[in-house]
């Protein structure tokens, strides 16, 4: 499994510029070609091994709707990017704070990422700004001090413990056993690794502080009129609440 620091980050990276191969939408269309996406896994929002996950499905599915026949391949951030920029690929999910290139585009959001601070309800902790950090004994995934920052970084250097793993589907469980008293994560991916076995299992044991910003993850394409035409149609999508019911067969009705 990937850091998160590394998929989150690898947005700011530059690519050099190629020529895109995939001359429109229509092009693609037409021929009967289908849509080659690249993928990291990152459950629950890449499942490699059920070729899934709540960024996957969604965008699948707006292709089902736009009449699109895909297949996907799963590499690591970096590679998915370039294979796109390359041409060898003709979208690439998740991609985060990438700027419109020549040879590359990037879509509207098909979901937000919610770095998101979990303690358990019963304390009644208070939690305004990342300061309040400096009460707890916190855990998180590898890399989080690179990714929110020296804000961040002195919450936690001043904490009564502060601890990143690689294992992060533990977190939930953690937090209960009370090894820690704050876990930070994901909204969905805490949800999804504290209800793998049961979607229905009660999440009103915590309380979700969310003191970060929501970090917005769309989909990189090397063809213009491909990714304009996508764009339509998931905002077709999410208006019907599909991108939703999406979401919730992964980490059940949270709200």
């Amino acid at each position: 499994m990937p850091k998160l620091y590394d998929l989150l980050m690898v947005g700011l990276f530059s690519f050099g510029l190629f020529p895109n191969l995939l001359t429109s939408g229509a092009y693609a269309q037409e021929t009967g070609r289908e849509i080659k996406i690249v993928a990291t896994d990152y459950p629950p929002h890449i499942i490699a091994a059920e070729e899934g996950g709540m960024d996957l499905d969604i965008l699948r599915a707006v292709f089902d709707d736009m009449g699109y026949k895909s297949t996907v391949s799963f590499v690591p951030t970096k590679r998915a990017l370039a294979m796109v920029n390359q041409g060898e690929a003709d979208v690439a999910v998740p991609v985060f704070y990438q700027d419109d290139r020549d040879g590359y585009y990037t879509s509207d959001a098909i979901i937000d990422y919610k770095p998101t601070v979990f303690t358990l309800n019963r304390y009644d902790y208070v939690l305004d700004d990342l300061s309040s950090l400096s009460e707890h004994r916190v855990v998180t995934f590898v890399g989080a001090g690179g990714y929110f920052g020296s804000k961040f970084t002195k919450a936690v250097n001043n904490a009564v413990s502060y601890n990143e793993i690689n294992n992060v589907n533990a977190m939930p469980e953690l937090l209960l056993m009370e090894r820690y008293s704050a876990a930070v994560l994901d909204e969905n991916i805490f949800y999804y690794f504290y209800r793998k076995e049961n979607k229905n299992r009660d999440l009103s044991i915590f309380d979700a502080h969310a003191i970060f910003p929501k970090v917005a993850a769309s989909v990189g394409f090397n063809n213009q009129q491909l990714r304009d035409s996508f764009n339509q149609q998931l905002a077709k999508f999410c208006a019907a609440g599909k991108d939703q019911a999406i979401i919730e067969k992964y980490v059940g009705a949270t709200h």
